[in-house]
Order: C-alpha cells, then sequence, then structure tokens
C-alpha cells in the first residue's frame, strides 16, 4: 500500500494485520502548500503520483505483484499513474459522470449551473489528457460508482466496467438501533450548498403535513434554505441541526422515519448506506450513487423519477408516504472483500502475459 506518511501515526494505530505493508512516499515539504486551496491540490496529486508510480515500478521488480490498484480521489477524469507497472490493473471505484439533470438547473442557480457547465467542460477535456487515457487503456478492469461514469469512457473500455459503490458502513455491532420519533422525521444529512438539493426536501413539506425535517449539515446555502421555509410556511416543521459529529449523525439517524437524499446529482452515497445499515428508509432522486445501490440484493429505496424542480419535490412528498421500516442491511468489509476478489481475478484472467523484458523497462 502506497500513501502519504501524514498517514502513518493512525495506520500504526490501527495496528494492521502482518500481511499488509505500508510504504510512504511524500514530496518535498514545500511541495505541501500546493494542497492548502482547491487550486493547487490537483497538481500536487498528479506530482505525488510521478513519484507513487516510480516507487511502485522498483516495488514490483523486486515482488512481483499479481495486481495493481489505484483507489485514491475516485475521479475517473483524474490520472492513475501506477498503471505503469507492468501487471494487471485495476482502477477505482470512481465516479465523475454523474450530472445534474437540465430540468433542476432551475434549483440549481445561476452560479451552480455554471460551475455545473465548467465542470462538464473539464471532463470532456478529461478524455484529451494522455495520462487519464493511459489509465483507461491500461485497466483491466475499471470499477464505478454509478452506471452515468461509464459512459464517460470511451465505447472501448466500456465492457471493462463494473458497478461497485464504494460506500461502506460496518453494523455488525451498532452504536445505535432504529427507534424513530413519534412524529415523522425526516432527516435530510449532507452539505449546505445547491448541489445537495436540500431545496427540494424542504419543498415537499406543504404535501407532506405529517412529517417534519431536520436538515445535519453547514454550508453557504443554508441562509437561503431558512429564507425557502418560511416562504413556504414550513419553518415550524424545519429543523437546522448545523454541523454535527459523526456520532450525533447517527444518533439522528436512529430518530428518523426516513432519511432523505435530494441530491441533485450523487457519485456513491455514504448516507444511503448508512441509513440503510440501521433500518432507516431512504428517499432519493432516482440517479446516480442511489440507483446504484438500490440494485444491490436485498435493497429497498423509495426512487423518485427524476423530473421538474416541482416534480420531484412532490415525488419526494409521495414516497414520504409510502416509506415503511426496512430490517438492517449489511454495508460491511466482507462484501468489499469479496467484490475485489472477483474484480482482480477478472483482471488476473483477461490481463496478457507480461514478458521479463517489460518488467525491467
Amino acid at each position: 500500500m502506497l500513501t502519504r506518511s501524514n498517514n502513518r501515526e493512525v495506520i500504526e494505530a490501527a495496528a494492521p494485520p502482518a500481511n499488509l505493508r505500508f510504504v510512504y512516499v511524500d514530496l518535498p515539504a514545500a511541495a505541501r502548500r500546493w494542497k492548502r486551496g482547491h487550486r493547487g491540490v490537483r497538481l500536487y496529486y498528479l506530482l505525488w503520483q510521478l513519484l507513487a508510480a516510480r516507487e511502485a515500478r522498483r516495488l514490483h521488480a523486486v515482488e512481483r505483484f499479481d495486481v495493481v490498484h489505484h483507489l485514491t480521489f475516485a475521479n475517473i477524469c483524474l490520472p492513475a499513474l501506477v498503471c505503469a507497472v507492468p501487471a494487471p490493473f485495476v482502477l477505482g471505484p470512481v465516479a465523475g459522470g454523474q450530472r445534474v439533470p437540465r430540468s433542476l438547473y432551475r434549483e440549481l442557480g445561476a452560479r451552480s449551473t455554471v460551475a455545473e457547465l465548467a465542470l462538464r467542460a473539464g471532463r470532456l477535456a478529461a478524455r484529451l489528457s494522455p495520462f487519464v487515457r493511459a489509465g483507461w487503456s491500461r485497466a483491466a478492469v475499471v470499477l464505478v460508482n454509478n452506471e452515468e461514469t461509464i459512459g464517460v469512457l470511451p465505447r472501448r473500455h466500456r465492457a471493462k466496467a463494473i458497478v461497485r459503490p464504494n460506500a461502506a458502513a460496518l453494523c455488525s455491532a451498532p452504536l445505535f438501533r432504529h427507534a424513530p420519533l413519534e412524529q415523522k422525521t425526516a432527516l435530510v444529512p449532507g452539505r449546505l450548498n445547491r448541489f445537495k438539493g436540500v431545496g427540494l426536501a424542504i419543498r415537499a413539506l406543504p404535501s407532506a403535513p405529517d412529517w417534519r425535517l431536520v436538515i445535519a449539515g453547514a454550508g453557504d446555502d443554508a441562509e437561503r434554505l431558512s429564507t425557502l421555509a418560511r416562504m413556504l410556511g414550513v419553518q415550524d416543521r424545519v429543523r437546522f441541526a448545523g454541523h454535527v459529529s459523526h456520532e450525533e449523525l447517527w444518533h439522528l439517524y436512529s430518530q428518523a422515519s426516513a432519511v432523505v437524499v435530494p441530491s441533485l446529482k450523487e457519485g456513491a452515497s455514504l448516507v444511503c448506506v448508512e441509513a440503510l445499515a440501521l433500518g432507516v428508509p431512504v428517499v432519493a432522486l432516482d440517479q446516480g450513487g442511489p440507483r446504484a445501490l438500490a440494485q444491490f440484493s436485498g435493497v429497498r429505496m423509495e426512487l423518485v423519477p427524476v423530473g421538474s424542480r416541482e416534480a420531484c419535490a412532490r415525488g419526494i412528498a409521495a414516497a414520504l408516504g409510502r416509506v415503511r421500516p426496512t430490517r438492517p442491511l449489511e454495508f460491511g468489509l466482507d462484501a468489499v472483500a469479496r467484490d475485489l476478489g472477483a474484480a482482480y481475478a477478472r483482471a488476473v484472467a483477461t490481463h496478457p502475459k507480461i514478458t521479463a523484458a517489460e518488467v525491467a523497462a
């Protein structure tokens, strides 16, 4: 496992098994200032990958890896330079193909719509990057968080893709049990920005008079959302809990009659997985990560068809009227290990034999 030395303390405190070896790779200390802002973090990431790829090739000459697996950043439009190691290569799980439907640009607002269009343009530009294309070409298996991300790949590489969301929750010994409050309460967790679509959940309340909302998160959209609740006359049924710790979030899950995930686009929803792990019903838009999770065996979710802002709000209200408690589901490491094992086996089976000259190159 190649990682940065700033992770060493946490790793060693976790007492990893003896068959898991960590190798720490770092750029010079002066380069770390690039990570302090969003503008420089991707350049830092690219340079770190160059070092990591060189170290991976050196290790491969000694260890002879059966599989090389790139995990970091989970974005299909970023390079994965360890693909340079001459061994079967697995990429992902990655996301990046999900997009806000045009019918919901009104909810997104002008400024965030510009940001969304810029993201789409960046995705198109990434398809021309030789570093990104090399990873796609070298990959024997591409694990993706949702169906939409498959569409980013060139057609000749799409057969390599397997939908496997990277969200997981350990519930073998849960800290909390699902014990919903007497008053029907829908929990909406997440950052408060336009992309999270929290306004759709608030707009659903006039059509769901028996429900109240608890919004757990902070962000620059909080004031607009509070104003929206007042405009709709539902402010008495909306509670803004602000930023909460993970333990506090689990407590809120346990009290909720439903969890609403109204994100205008969603890669792989950890919120959905955590709610389902406690047996809390989930309402989400029928796209991206939630749709992918709904395909898992035993998963039952209320998926709302994507339409206009008003249609989505009505759909959320109708879905809240249908929700029923479910049995807790397991999204733990056993399932992750099983699915990764299958991906590795497929990568090895489909990868051409590597010659000694290629290893030495």
